[in-house]
């Protein structure tokens, strides 16, 4: 069929990387957008990067929310594309799209009437700083329901075996988001720009307009576009497989809010670098999500078909590609911390903080690597219970080990804390893994 792919026949691992690239392609790109404004809000000074920083939380926190269908209805849809059940996938790319709808709406009325008490939350002590970090919430959240169906519209023509499509939609989305930024945060001859709002803006327009090219190149496909009745129980069922991750990325989510309160106690400047320092990290986490993404459809589509080996040789390829990776994004951010930070922030205080945070975070890259790709493993086989379990007991230690560690390390401290709850989580995973792939029961397959 026009538009899919069957991953469960061919070569391994020209197979992987063939669907793994675009999606490597897509998620950088993704990231670019944040670290675009983030480049050009850091023009505005530290303060108005903390506002961004701040209000992103909450933006994050919705995506959070939104694996609870965007997850499952992959897994599904490819799920149901390797048993060769092309109606069953219909009805859940259906039910997706109006679960994600509903959702979005129901997220941006929550930002709207508890806005203050959220940015309120964090104390920082400046006035305009929590001005601009409302004013970013604010239009930001307007389009989250775009940047939901975006993540879903990727997630579903991935499941498909097809990762071009969501790599140059995105790609278009990207370029004109590059081109409003400074328009919009600076101006232009009597436009004086609109700061940090300037930046939220052209970031919404960005994702209305990658919706619209989703739609449009979509539209003549019949597993997108066909018409089907929502199904309840196939709503439950995909709420139910993505219920788990959602609560892993919620919980990292408040944990992350959490642990902001205690690095606000250094100063608004702390919470600046933080932010600049995630956008840099997402770089390889995004990376390697990419790779995740490309594995989830792999073993999805191959666990299907109950191709069984081709799921173990998948995995141990993956691991191999995953620790090269991580190994050499480990050397870059531990030798060149200051020349990547300095991208960004300029200042002496905020460019030996930052130094300080590449540095440290660097120690954990790979095993971060190895996190990330090991739950794709886990997603591809339906098992998305088994990552939050280890992911929120470890990330939540972050918080006790946050405390105690900065007392004698100050804002190192809580550096460190990250980093350590990344090795043990990575570890652990891909043991947990490998334990489960000699489980597997591998049935006789002619080739």
């Amino acid at each position: 069929m026009k538009g899919t792919n069957d991953l469960t026949q061919g070569p391994i691992m020209p197979t992987l990387m063939k669907l793994t690239l675009p999606i490597i392609a897509t998620n950088f790109i993704s990231t670019t957008y944040g670290l675009v404004d983030m480049i050009w809000v850091g023009r505005l000074g530290s303060g108005s990067v903390a506002a961004i920083g701040t209000a992103s939380f909450f933006i994050n926190l919705a995506i959070a929310l939104s694996t609870m269908i965007t997850i499952g209805t992959g897994i599904k849809v490819s799920h149901c594309m390797g048993a060769g059940q092309k109606d069953k996938a219909q009805s859940y790319i259906k039910n997706g799209f109006t679960m994600s709808i509903l959702l979005g709406i129901l997220y941006m009325l929550f930002i709207f009437v508890t806005k203050n008490q959220l940015i309120g939350f964090f104390d920082l002590g400046n006035d305009e700083v929590e001005l601009m970090a409302k004013q970013f919430l604010l239009i930001s959240i307007i389009g989250i329901i775009f940047s939901i169906i975006n993540i879903l519209f990727a997630t579903i023509i991935n499941s498909m075996g097809n990762s071009k499509l969501p790599f140059h939609i995105f790609s278009i989305g990207l370029i004109f988001n590059i081109v409003l930024d400074p328009f919009l945060i600076f101006g232009v001859g009597n436009f004086k720009g609109w700061g940090v709002a300037g930046a939220a803006i052209a970031t919404l327009a960005a994702n209305i307009l990658v919706t619209s090219l989703f739609i449009i190149k979509t539209r003549n496909s019949e597993l997108i576009s066909k018409s089907t009745s929502s199904n309840t129980l196939q709503m439950k069922e995909v709420i139910r497989m993505g219920i788990p991750i959602t609560i892993q990325r919620v919980t990292f989510t408040i944990i992350s809010i959490i642990i902001a309160k205690i690095i606000v106690r250094f100063g608004a400047d702390a919470i600046a670098v933080q932010k600049v320092g995630i956008q840099i990290e997402s770089i390889s986490y995004m990376t390697i999500g990419g790779l995740q993404g490309a594995i989830a459809a792999f073993f999805g589509q191959n666990y299907g078909a109950r191709r069984i080996d081709r799921i173990k040789q998948g995995y141990h390829h993956a691991l191999l590609l995953t620790s090269i990776f991580g190994i050499i994004i480990s050397i870059v951010f531990i030798i060149f911390p200051q020349q990547l930070f300095s991208l960004f922030l300029s200042d002496k205080e905020s460019l030996e903080l930052g130094t300080s945070y590449m540095r440290i975070i660097g120690y954990s890259q790979l095993f971060m690597c190895m996190e990330l790709m090991t739950v794709g493993a886990f997603n591809g086989i339906g098992k998305t219970h088994i990552p939050p379990i280890f992911s929120i007991i470890f990330t939540a230690l972050r918080i006790p080990l946050a405390l105690v560690l900065s007392e004698p390390f100050g804002l190192n401290g809580v550096w460190m804390s990250i980093a350590l709850t990344s090795v043990f989580k990575g570890v652990i995973l891909v043991i947990w893994f490998r334990r489960s792939l000699r489980r597997m029961n591998e049935p006789q397959v002619n080739i």
